[in-house]
């Protein structure tokens, strides 16, 4: 399979990103929407859960292992090093869903990691992306090859 191109490796995070968000969004919506029908909860917390541990934190734990380390440097170091919190960040509040058992705290806690996940996407796609495009010595697709994770 050949090498993609920046701006191609760029558009296929960015759309991966994109139906990353629209998913989360989904489940999230659905929990709401249980739990202000009155409806038990758990089905759609579950859901919630599966997407993160399945999709979302495998996602993020391959742009670690992938982009990450060739932003992490120069004017980049310290804008990579804040996304990695917010990928720690978002690991807890992950636990704290799943730790969840009242209906309005699995709500809350499904709402901050969706406004986590889509503030941490901004960065990246409007700030790390374009900088690693600028950046000569770094190839996305190089980064990207093989990485099934990242680009479903």
């Amino acid at each position: 399979m050949p090498t993609l191109t920046d701006a191609e490796s760029a558009g296929a995070i960015r759309e991966h990103h994109a139906e990353l968000r629209d998913a989360l969004r989904e489940r999230v919506a659905a929990l709401r929407h249980a739990v202000q029908a009155g409806r038990p909860h758990e089905p759609a917390q579950r859901a919630v859960l599966t997407f993160l541990d399945t999709e979302l934190l495998p996602h993020a734990a391959a742009e670690e292992r992938s982009i990450y380390p060739a932003g992490d440097r120069g004017l980049t170091a310290m804008l990579v090093q804040a996304m990695l919190t917010e990928h720690k960040n978002l690991i807890a509040h992950v636990a704290g869903l799943r730790d969840s058992a009242e209906a309005i705290e699995a709500v809350g806690s499904a709402s901050a990691i969706q406004a986590l996940f889509e503030s941490h996407l901004s960065k990246e796609n409007d700030l790390l992306l374009p900088a690693l495009i600028a950046d000569p010595s770094v190839s996305l697709g190089a980064l990207l090859g093989g990485m099934h994770e990242i680009l479903g």
